[in-house]
Protein backbone atom coordinates (compact mmCIF):
# COMPACT_ATOMS: atom_id res chain seq x y z
CA UNK A 1 0.00 0.00 0.00
CA UNK A 2 1.17 3.54 -0.64
CA UNK A 3 2.64 5.37 1.84
CA UNK A 4 1.01 9.00 2.48
CA UNK A 5 2.77 11.72 4.54
CA UNK A 6 1.28 15.34 4.80
CA UNK A 7 3.57 17.63 6.64
CA UNK A 8 2.27 21.74 6.99
CA UNK A 9 5.89 24.05 6.62
CA UNK A 10 4.69 27.28 6.79
CA UNK A 11 1.17 27.91 8.40
CA UNK A 12 2.49 28.29 11.90
CA UNK A 13 4.82 31.67 10.04
CA UNK A 14 1.08 33.32 9.88
CA UNK A 15 0.66 34.54 13.36
CA UNK A 16 3.96 36.40 13.08
CA UNK A 17 3.71 37.88 9.55
CA UNK A 18 1.80 41.97 9.04
CA UNK A 19 -1.57 41.05 8.14
CA UNK A 20 -0.60 42.41 4.73
CA UNK A 21 2.17 40.11 4.01
CA UNK A 22 -0.16 37.12 5.17
CA UNK A 23 -3.09 38.46 2.25
CA UNK A 24 0.05 38.20 0.06
CA UNK A 25 1.42 35.12 1.19
CA UNK A 26 -2.03 32.97 1.21
CA UNK A 27 -2.04 32.36 4.87
CA UNK A 28 -4.91 34.34 5.81
CA UNK A 29 -6.83 31.55 8.02
CA UNK A 30 -3.60 29.27 9.03
CA UNK A 31 -3.47 25.59 7.23
CA UNK A 32 -7.09 26.27 6.05
CA UNK A 33 -6.25 28.12 2.93
CA UNK A 34 -3.18 26.36 2.01
CA UNK A 35 -3.32 24.82 -1.45
CA UNK A 36 -2.85 20.65 -0.80
CA UNK A 37 -2.46 18.04 -3.56
CA UNK A 38 -2.69 14.36 -3.84
CA UNK A 39 -0.15 12.22 -5.91
CA UNK A 40 -1.19 9.20 -7.96
CA UNK A 41 1.00 6.57 -9.99
CA UNK A 42 0.05 4.59 -13.04
CA UNK A 43 1.29 1.98 -12.15
CA UNK A 44 2.44 2.12 -8.66
CA UNK A 45 4.21 -1.64 -9.14
CA UNK A 46 6.23 -0.68 -11.98
CA UNK A 47 6.79 -3.94 -13.46
CA UNK A 48 9.65 -5.94 -14.55
CA UNK A 49 11.46 -5.10 -18.00
CA UNK A 50 10.15 -0.98 -17.47
CA UNK A 51 11.42 1.94 -15.46
CA UNK A 52 8.55 4.35 -15.46
CA UNK A 53 5.37 4.98 -14.40
CA UNK A 54 2.79 8.28 -15.20
CA UNK A 55 2.21 10.66 -12.49
CA UNK A 56 -0.65 12.81 -11.64
CA UNK A 57 -0.69 15.70 -9.26
CA UNK A 58 -4.30 16.59 -8.30
CA UNK A 59 -4.57 19.85 -6.48
CA UNK A 60 -7.15 21.03 -4.24
CA UNK A 61 -7.20 25.17 -3.29
CA UNK A 62 -9.50 25.82 -0.30
CA UNK A 63 -8.77 29.54 -1.16
CA UNK A 64 -10.08 29.89 -4.77
CA UNK A 65 -10.40 33.80 -4.50
CA UNK A 66 -6.76 33.98 -3.88
CA UNK A 67 -5.59 35.41 -7.12
CA UNK A 68 -1.99 33.67 -6.31
CA UNK A 69 -1.48 30.74 -8.84
CA UNK A 70 -0.57 27.36 -6.98
CA UNK A 71 2.41 25.42 -7.77
CA UNK A 72 3.45 21.69 -7.38
CA UNK A 73 6.72 20.73 -7.90
CA UNK A 74 7.61 16.99 -7.59
CA UNK A 75 11.22 15.49 -5.99
CA UNK A 76 12.16 12.09 -5.28
CA UNK A 77 14.27 10.08 -3.21
CA UNK A 78 16.09 8.85 -6.02
CA UNK A 79 15.22 9.10 -10.14
CA UNK A 80 14.04 11.72 -12.04
CA UNK A 81 11.02 13.04 -13.48
CA UNK A 82 10.12 14.25 -17.14
CA UNK A 83 9.11 17.76 -15.72
CA UNK A 84 9.00 17.79 -12.17
CA UNK A 85 6.78 21.20 -12.18
CA UNK A 86 3.65 19.55 -14.42
CA UNK A 87 0.81 17.67 -13.08
CA UNK A 88 0.46 15.20 -15.45
CA UNK A 89 4.28 13.78 -16.41
CA UNK A 90 6.49 10.09 -16.13
CA UNK A 91 8.66 9.08 -13.32
CA UNK A 92 11.59 6.91 -14.44
CA UNK A 93 13.70 4.77 -11.95
CA UNK A 94 17.32 5.50 -11.34
CA UNK A 95 19.36 2.52 -12.96
CA UNK A 96 20.47 1.08 -10.13
CA UNK A 97 17.76 0.98 -7.60
CA UNK A 98 15.06 -1.72 -6.96
CA UNK A 99 12.39 -1.49 -4.65
CA UNK A 100 10.16 1.11 -2.91
CA UNK A 101 11.01 4.88 -3.72
CA UNK A 102 9.39 8.08 -2.13
CA UNK A 103 7.56 10.12 -4.74
CA UNK A 104 6.69 14.20 -3.39
CA UNK A 105 4.15 16.35 -4.43
CA UNK A 106 5.01 20.01 -2.86
CA UNK A 107 2.32 22.49 -3.22
CA UNK A 108 2.60 26.46 -2.58
CA UNK A 109 1.20 29.63 -3.31
CA UNK A 110 3.43 31.25 -5.93
CA UNK A 111 4.70 34.92 -5.71
CA UNK A 112 4.13 37.34 -8.72
CA UNK A 113 7.16 36.75 -11.13
CA UNK A 114 8.43 38.72 -13.56
CA UNK A 115 9.92 36.35 -16.82
CA UNK A 116 12.37 33.95 -16.62
CA UNK A 117 11.30 32.94 -12.83
CA UNK A 118 12.08 36.65 -11.71
CA UNK A 119 12.24 36.59 -7.74
CA UNK A 120 11.68 40.19 -6.42
CA UNK A 121 14.86 41.31 -3.78
CA UNK A 122 14.39 43.89 -1.47
CA UNK A 123 15.81 47.25 -2.62
CA UNK A 124 17.76 47.25 0.72
CA UNK A 125 19.33 43.51 -0.06
CA UNK A 126 21.58 45.10 -2.71
CA UNK A 127 22.47 48.43 -1.15
CA UNK A 128 21.06 50.52 -3.90
CA UNK A 129 18.15 50.89 -6.76
CA UNK A 130 16.01 47.76 -7.39
CA UNK A 131 17.57 44.56 -7.76
CA UNK A 132 15.96 40.91 -9.30
CA UNK A 133 17.12 37.59 -9.31
CA UNK A 134 16.68 35.13 -11.97
CA UNK A 135 16.89 31.50 -12.17
CA UNK A 136 17.86 29.78 -15.42
CA UNK A 137 16.74 26.46 -14.18
CA UNK A 138 12.91 26.06 -13.11
CA UNK A 139 13.86 22.84 -10.80
CA UNK A 140 16.33 25.20 -9.19
CA UNK A 141 13.68 27.54 -7.13
CA UNK A 142 14.55 30.17 -4.55
CA UNK A 143 13.18 29.24 -0.93
CA UNK A 144 10.44 31.93 -0.25
CA UNK A 145 9.86 32.79 3.74
CA UNK A 146 6.11 33.59 3.00
CA UNK A 147 5.36 29.85 1.22
CA UNK A 148 2.15 28.57 2.52
CA UNK A 149 2.91 25.00 1.71
CA UNK A 150 1.83 21.20 2.27
CA UNK A 151 3.96 18.12 1.07
CA UNK A 152 2.22 14.41 0.47
CA UNK A 153 4.42 11.77 -0.53
CA UNK A 154 3.81 7.81 -1.50
CA UNK A 155 6.06 5.02 -2.87
CA UNK A 156 6.56 3.75 -6.09
CA UNK A 157 8.14 0.31 -6.47
CA UNK A 158 11.21 -0.03 -9.30
CA UNK A 159 11.42 -3.54 -10.46
CA UNK A 160 14.91 -5.77 -10.15
CA UNK A 161 15.08 -6.49 -13.88
CA UNK A 162 14.80 -3.32 -15.87
CA UNK A 163 14.51 -2.08 -19.87
CA UNK A 164 17.47 -2.56 -22.20
CA UNK A 165 17.47 0.48 -24.94
CA UNK A 166 17.82 -0.62 -28.58
CA UNK A 167 20.76 -0.66 -30.48
CA UNK A 168 21.65 0.88 -33.92
CA UNK A 169 23.98 -1.09 -35.17
CA UNK A 170 24.05 0.29 -38.98
CA UNK A 171 22.50 2.84 -41.72
CA UNK A 172 23.41 2.53 -45.03
CA UNK A 173 21.88 3.80 -48.20
CA UNK A 174 23.24 2.43 -51.78
CA UNK A 175 24.34 4.39 -53.48
CA UNK A 176 25.26 7.16 -51.81
CA UNK A 177 25.04 9.22 -55.33
CA UNK A 178 21.25 8.57 -56.87
CA UNK A 179 20.93 8.86 -60.21
CA UNK A 180 18.64 10.92 -62.12
CA UNK A 181 15.16 9.13 -61.92
CA UNK A 182 16.79 6.26 -59.84
CA UNK A 183 16.15 5.10 -56.16
CA UNK A 184 18.40 4.28 -53.37
CA UNK A 185 18.41 0.82 -51.21
CA UNK A 186 18.22 1.93 -47.58
CA UNK A 187 19.13 -1.07 -44.58
CA UNK A 188 18.63 -0.72 -41.07
CA UNK A 189 20.62 -3.01 -38.62
CA UNK A 190 18.61 -2.63 -35.10
CA UNK A 191 18.10 -4.72 -32.13
CA UNK A 192 16.51 -4.84 -28.85
CA UNK A 193 17.95 -6.82 -25.96
CA UNK A 194 15.18 -7.71 -24.10
CA UNK A 195 12.34 -6.55 -26.61
CA UNK A 196 10.41 -4.47 -23.40
CA UNK A 197 8.50 -3.10 -22.83
CA UNK A 198 7.39 -3.34 -26.49
CA UNK A 199 8.48 -4.71 -29.56
CA UNK A 200 11.25 -2.66 -31.33
CA UNK A 201 9.89 -0.34 -34.10
CA UNK A 202 12.62 1.45 -36.48
CA UNK A 203 11.07 4.73 -38.63
CA UNK A 204 13.47 6.21 -40.99
CA UNK A 205 12.86 9.87 -41.78
CA UNK A 206 13.99 11.91 -44.41
CA UNK A 207 14.40 15.93 -45.30
CA UNK A 208 13.15 15.63 -48.87
CA UNK A 209 12.12 12.83 -51.05
CA UNK A 210 9.96 9.86 -49.97
CA UNK A 211 11.08 6.43 -48.47
CA UNK A 212 8.74 3.58 -49.55
CA UNK A 213 8.18 1.97 -46.27
CA UNK A 214 9.13 4.38 -43.31
CA UNK A 215 9.35 1.05 -40.60
CA UNK A 216 10.94 -1.55 -42.84
CA UNK A 217 14.31 -2.92 -42.05
CA UNK A 218 15.33 -2.46 -46.15
CA UNK A 219 13.12 -0.21 -48.11
CA UNK A 220 13.98 2.28 -51.11
CA UNK A 221 14.25 6.23 -51.13
CA UNK A 222 13.41 8.48 -54.08
CA UNK A 223 14.57 12.12 -54.34
CA UNK A 224 12.22 14.85 -54.58
CA UNK A 225 12.74 16.10 -57.91
CA UNK A 226 12.79 19.85 -56.67
CA UNK A 227 15.75 19.36 -54.61
CA UNK A 228 18.93 18.60 -55.08
CA UNK A 229 22.10 18.40 -53.16
CA UNK A 230 22.88 15.97 -49.82
CA UNK A 231 19.59 15.02 -48.37
CA UNK A 232 19.02 13.79 -44.62
CA UNK A 233 17.85 10.19 -43.58
CA UNK A 234 17.52 9.16 -40.51
CA UNK A 235 16.34 6.23 -38.45
CA UNK A 236 14.70 6.48 -34.72
CA UNK A 237 14.78 2.82 -33.63
CA UNK A 238 11.77 2.56 -30.09
CA UNK A 239 10.59 0.29 -27.66
CA UNK A 240 8.08 2.01 -26.47
CA UNK A 241 10.49 3.50 -23.65
CA UNK A 242 11.35 7.39 -24.75
CA UNK A 243 13.74 7.37 -22.37
CA UNK A 244 15.49 4.98 -24.71
CA UNK A 245 14.90 6.31 -27.85
CA UNK A 246 18.19 6.04 -29.96
CA UNK A 247 18.29 8.00 -33.46
CA UNK A 248 21.18 7.68 -36.02
CA UNK A 249 21.62 9.62 -39.56
CA UNK A 250 23.38 10.03 -42.73
CA UNK A 251 23.42 11.53 -46.20
CA UNK A 252 22.59 11.06 -49.45
CA UNK A 253 23.33 13.08 -52.52
CA UNK A 254 20.09 13.50 -54.94
CA UNK A 255 20.88 15.18 -58.68
CA UNK A 256 19.59 18.54 -59.72
CA UNK A 257 20.30 22.11 -57.86
CA UNK A 258 20.10 21.97 -53.91
CA UNK A 259 18.43 24.80 -51.79
CA UNK A 260 20.27 28.04 -51.26
CA UNK A 261 21.88 25.79 -48.25
CA UNK A 262 22.13 22.45 -47.10
CA UNK A 263 21.70 22.16 -43.46
CA UNK A 264 24.09 20.36 -41.31
CA UNK A 265 23.96 16.57 -40.60
CA UNK A 266 24.44 15.16 -36.84
CA UNK A 267 24.97 12.09 -38.15
CA UNK A 268 25.64 10.40 -34.73
CA UNK A 269 25.71 11.53 -31.34
CA UNK A 270 27.09 9.11 -28.47
CA UNK A 271 27.67 8.91 -25.17
CA UNK A 272 30.35 5.83 -23.61
CA UNK A 273 28.88 4.92 -20.80
CA UNK A 274 25.28 5.71 -21.13
CA UNK A 275 24.74 4.09 -17.98
CA UNK A 276 27.20 5.19 -15.53
CA UNK A 277 28.52 2.79 -12.99
CA UNK A 278 28.07 3.94 -8.98
CA UNK A 279 31.11 5.21 -7.76
CA UNK A 280 31.96 7.19 -11.09
CA UNK A 281 30.31 10.58 -12.46
CA UNK A 282 31.78 11.02 -15.92
CA UNK A 283 30.79 9.87 -19.83
CA UNK A 284 32.64 10.55 -22.96
CA UNK A 285 30.67 12.37 -25.46
CA UNK A 286 31.58 12.58 -28.92
CA UNK A 287 29.37 14.80 -31.68
CA UNK A 288 29.79 13.63 -35.30
CA UNK A 289 28.14 16.41 -37.40
CA UNK A 290 28.71 17.79 -40.98
CA UNK A 291 27.91 20.52 -43.09
CA UNK A 292 28.00 19.36 -46.99
CA UNK A 293 27.70 23.11 -48.47
CA UNK A 294 30.29 25.07 -45.61
CA UNK A 295 27.31 27.89 -45.65
CA UNK A 296 26.67 30.64 -44.65
CA UNK A 297 28.75 29.84 -41.84
CA UNK A 298 31.49 27.81 -40.52
CA UNK A 299 29.51 24.19 -39.12
CA UNK A 300 29.56 24.41 -35.02
CA UNK A 301 27.96 22.18 -32.63
CA UNK A 302 26.29 22.98 -28.86
CA UNK A 303 26.07 20.67 -25.89
CA UNK A 304 22.75 21.29 -23.76
CA UNK A 305 21.93 19.03 -20.55
CA UNK A 306 19.20 19.61 -18.04
CA UNK A 307 21.34 18.90 -15.05
CA UNK A 308 25.37 18.43 -15.14
CA UNK A 309 27.90 20.21 -16.86
CA UNK A 310 30.21 19.72 -19.89
CA UNK A 311 34.02 19.73 -20.03
CA UNK A 312 33.26 22.11 -23.11
CA UNK A 313 29.46 22.14 -24.41
CA UNK A 314 31.15 23.29 -27.79
CA UNK A 315 33.14 20.87 -28.61
CA UNK A 316 32.58 17.82 -30.37
CA UNK A 317 34.13 15.80 -28.18
CA UNK A 318 34.10 15.98 -24.38
CA UNK A 319 33.00 14.90 -21.33
CA UNK A 320 29.67 15.01 -19.46
CA UNK A 321 29.81 15.41 -15.49
CA UNK A 322 26.47 14.20 -13.67
CA UNK A 323 25.01 16.83 -11.56
CA UNK A 324 21.75 15.02 -10.03
CA UNK A 325 21.10 11.11 -9.62
CA UNK A 326 18.82 9.42 -12.71
CA UNK A 327 17.93 10.19 -16.27
CA UNK A 328 19.14 12.98 -17.86
CA UNK A 329 18.43 13.60 -21.56
CA UNK A 330 21.72 15.35 -23.59
CA UNK A 331 21.19 17.19 -26.59
CA UNK A 332 23.31 18.13 -29.35
CA UNK A 333 22.23 20.72 -31.99
CA UNK A 334 24.68 21.86 -35.15
CA UNK A 335 24.20 24.97 -37.01
CA UNK A 336 25.25 26.31 -40.23
CA UNK A 337 24.26 30.11 -39.36
CA UNK A 338 20.99 29.89 -41.43
CA UNK A 339 18.09 30.28 -38.99
CA UNK A 340 16.23 27.78 -40.93
CA UNK A 341 18.92 24.90 -39.71
CA UNK A 342 18.02 26.08 -36.48
CA UNK A 343 15.91 22.76 -35.54
CA UNK A 344 19.15 20.33 -35.90
CA UNK A 345 19.11 18.98 -33.05
CA UNK A 346 19.66 14.61 -31.69
CA UNK A 347 19.39 13.85 -28.01
CA UNK A 348 20.30 10.71 -26.27
CA UNK A 349 19.26 9.83 -22.71
CA UNK A 350 22.32 9.51 -19.71
CA UNK A 351 21.64 7.14 -16.44
CA UNK A 352 23.44 8.46 -14.01
CA UNK A 353 23.80 6.70 -10.55
CA UNK A 354 21.93 6.59 -7.21
CA UNK A 355 24.84 7.95 -5.33
CA UNK A 356 25.58 11.23 -6.34
CA UNK A 357 24.47 13.92 -4.18
CA UNK A 358 21.61 16.46 -5.56
CA UNK A 359 23.56 19.96 -6.64
CA UNK A 360 23.13 22.83 -4.34
CA UNK A 361 22.79 25.85 -6.52
CA UNK A 362 24.54 28.64 -5.39
CA UNK A 363 23.57 31.79 -3.78
CA UNK A 364 23.70 35.32 -5.10
CA UNK A 365 23.82 37.97 -2.46
CA UNK A 366 24.25 41.33 -3.70
CA UNK A 367 25.71 43.65 -6.09
CA UNK A 368 26.10 46.86 -5.02
CA UNK A 369 27.66 49.95 -6.81
CA UNK A 370 29.36 52.46 -4.21
CA UNK A 371 28.41 55.66 -5.09
CA UNK A 372 25.54 54.24 -7.50
CA UNK A 373 24.97 57.93 -8.80
CA UNK A 374 28.61 59.04 -10.29
CA UNK A 375 28.79 62.39 -9.41
CA UNK A 376 30.15 64.92 -11.91
CA UNK A 377 33.71 65.31 -13.31
CA UNK A 378 34.09 61.16 -12.81
CA UNK A 379 33.97 57.90 -15.24
CA UNK A 380 33.79 55.46 -12.95
CA UNK A 381 32.43 53.44 -9.66
CA UNK A 382 33.06 50.49 -7.07
CA UNK A 383 30.71 47.39 -8.04
CA UNK A 384 30.88 44.99 -5.14
CA UNK A 385 29.50 41.04 -5.79
CA UNK A 386 29.08 38.52 -3.03
CA UNK A 387 27.89 34.27 -4.22
CA UNK A 388 28.56 31.10 -2.33
CA UNK A 389 28.32 28.15 -3.02
CA UNK A 390 28.21 25.70 -0.10
CA UNK A 391 29.05 22.49 -1.93
CA UNK A 392 31.59 22.96 -5.08
CA UNK A 393 29.54 21.08 -7.25
CA UNK A 394 29.65 20.11 -10.15
CA UNK A 395 32.23 23.23 -10.47
CA UNK A 396 33.46 26.01 -8.71
CA UNK A 397 31.64 29.10 -8.57
CA UNK A 398 32.04 31.55 -10.83
CA UNK A 399 30.75 35.35 -10.96
CA UNK A 400 30.85 37.57 -14.21
CA UNK A 401 29.58 40.85 -14.65
CA UNK A 402 27.66 41.91 -17.38
CA UNK A 403 26.31 45.42 -18.89
CA UNK A 404 24.62 46.84 -22.10
CA UNK A 405 27.22 49.84 -22.60
CA UNK A 406 30.28 51.11 -20.76
CA UNK A 407 33.22 48.40 -19.49
CA UNK A 408 34.89 46.89 -16.20
CA UNK A 409 37.44 46.47 -14.72
CA UNK A 410 39.53 43.99 -11.90
CA UNK A 411 36.52 41.73 -12.28
CA UNK A 412 38.95 38.90 -11.18
CA UNK A 413 37.34 36.15 -8.59
CA UNK A 414 38.40 36.40 -5.04
CA UNK A 415 38.03 34.37 -2.00
CA UNK A 416 39.03 35.53 1.54
CA UNK A 417 42.27 33.94 2.98
CA UNK A 418 41.49 30.53 5.47
CA UNK A 419 42.31 31.44 9.32
CA UNK A 420 40.90 34.82 8.78
CA UNK A 421 38.13 35.85 11.27
CA UNK A 422 35.14 35.98 9.46
CA UNK A 423 36.32 34.06 6.79
CA UNK A 424 33.98 31.61 4.91
CA UNK A 425 36.01 30.13 2.28
CA UNK A 426 32.81 29.09 -0.10
CA UNK A 427 32.39 32.69 -0.45
CA UNK A 428 33.41 34.24 -3.62
CA UNK A 429 33.75 38.33 -4.45
CA UNK A 430 34.32 40.89 -6.64
CA UNK A 431 35.63 44.15 -6.07
CA UNK A 432 35.35 45.25 -9.48
CA UNK A 433 35.16 48.99 -11.39
CA UNK A 434 32.17 50.49 -13.72
CA UNK A 435 33.81 52.91 -16.40
CA UNK A 436 30.97 54.78 -18.53
CA UNK A 437 31.07 55.30 -21.53
CA UNK A 438 28.01 57.72 -21.79
CA UNK A 439 25.81 59.57 -19.38
CA UNK A 440 22.43 58.54 -18.15
CA UNK A 441 21.52 55.19 -15.97
CA UNK A 442 22.66 51.70 -16.63
CA UNK A 443 22.11 48.16 -15.72
CA UNK A 444 24.55 46.31 -14.71
CA UNK A 445 24.59 42.43 -13.77
CA UNK A 446 26.20 39.59 -12.17
CA UNK A 447 25.89 36.02 -13.17
CA UNK A 448 26.71 33.19 -10.51
CA UNK A 449 27.14 29.92 -12.15
CA UNK A 450 28.62 26.40 -10.72
CA UNK A 451 28.20 24.52 -14.21
CA UNK A 452 24.51 23.13 -13.50
CA UNK A 453 22.52 26.23 -12.06
CA UNK A 454 22.83 30.05 -13.40
CA UNK A 455 21.74 32.83 -11.24
CA UNK A 456 21.57 36.88 -12.02
CA UNK A 457 21.12 39.83 -10.25
CA UNK A 458 21.17 42.90 -11.61
CA UNK A 459 21.49 46.80 -10.34
CA UNK A 460 21.13 50.21 -11.62
CA UNK A 461 23.80 53.44 -11.53
CA UNK A 462 23.70 57.05 -13.05
CA UNK A 463 26.65 58.36 -15.23
CA UNK A 464 26.91 62.11 -15.05
CA UNK A 465 26.17 64.18 -17.73
CA UNK A 466 29.39 65.97 -18.87
CA UNK A 467 30.60 62.24 -20.19
CA UNK A 468 31.11 62.10 -23.84
CA UNK A 469 28.33 60.77 -25.73
CA UNK A 470 29.71 58.23 -28.06
CA UNK A 471 29.69 59.25 -32.03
Amino acid sequence: MPVVRTTIVAAHRCALLPLLLLLVAGCRNGKDTCPSATVTTDPADIPAGSSQTNVTVTVSNPDPITVLPVVTELTASSGSFADPFARDTTYVCPHDVSGPVEICAHTFYQEDRQENGADQVPSNASGVGASQQYLSKPHARLPDPLECSETECMTVTCPEERNSCPVISTLTVEPTIVPEGGTATVVVVAEDPDDNPQALVTTLSARYGTIADPNADQTTYACDPDVGGVIEICVLASDGDASCDVERCTGVRCPGEPLENTCPIIESFTATPTTIPVGETMSAIVVDAIDPDEFPEPLHTELTSATGVFGDRFASETTFTCGDAGPVELCAKASDGDPACAEEKRCITVQCPSDIPANLCPQLFVINAIPSTIPAGQISTRIETRGQDTDFLPLPLVLTLNTLWGSFDNTENLHCVEGTPGCVTTVVFQDAIYICDRPGEVEVCVDATDGACTKTLCNYLECPDDIPVPP
